[in-house]
């Protein structure tokens, strides 16, 4: 999937206010997929699936405070 951009009006950013912006979405075709929003006041919310599996989630308001940052691993195991 090729990378793509949309632009939004008016969503509750991060820091509560509602603000036009941009969701950026690309994946390839070994599974890594990218979600992320990109608001006008610098809010962003990034959401990445990586190859193996595990999944981050980082919420940054515009004035800099980390309000999420997470990673999950993988817990499968495969025998």
């Amino acid at each position: 999937m090729p990378t793509a951009t949309t632009d939004f009006a008016s969503q509750k950013a991060p820091c509560g206010r509602n603000q036009n912006g941009q969701h950026v979405e690309d994946s390839d075709d070994d599974g890594l997929v990218s979600d992320d929003y990109f608001y006008s006041c610098g809010c962003r919310k990034i959401h990445h699936e990586m190859h193996d599996g595990s999944v981050t989630d980082r919420v940054v308001r515009h004035d800099g405070r980390v309000m999420v940052d997470e990673l999950e691993a993988e817990t499968e195991h495969h025998h």
